[in-house]
């Protein structure tokens, strides 16, 4: 239970800086909102209608996504950006697309 409820928390901070980047653009349109969903072994963190990441339920291990809602495992062997529960939200936020380039 304490994953998921640092996972409220972390979505709510996630949620609030893509606020604060929309806001920053000075777009007139309505945001993209974050939140998040329980699938078999993952809980999927999506940024509107798109996948961003994917949190292992039994580790915490947080992932991006390949596509198609898979972990893309290649890229948290070069760059990982961590666990759930140590995890700072404007870095995560900040690692959403193709970093490693």
């Amino acid at each position: 239970m304490i994953v998921r409820e640092r996972l409220e928390t972390l979505v709510k901070e996630l949620d609030d800086l893509e606020k604060q980047a929309h806001e920053a653009k000075g777009l007139k349109f309505a945001r993209d909102l974050v939140h998040w969903q329980l699938r078999k072994k993952f809980y999927a963190i999506d940024i509107g209608s798109s996948g961003a990441y994917l949190v292992e339920v039994l580790t915490g291990e947080i992932y991006n996504i390949s596509g198609y809602g898979r972990p893309d495992y290649n890229k948290k062997k070069k760059a990982d950006i961590g666990n759930i529960m140590q995890v700072n939200p404007q870095q995560m936020y900040l690692k959403r697309y193709n970093y490693l380039r």
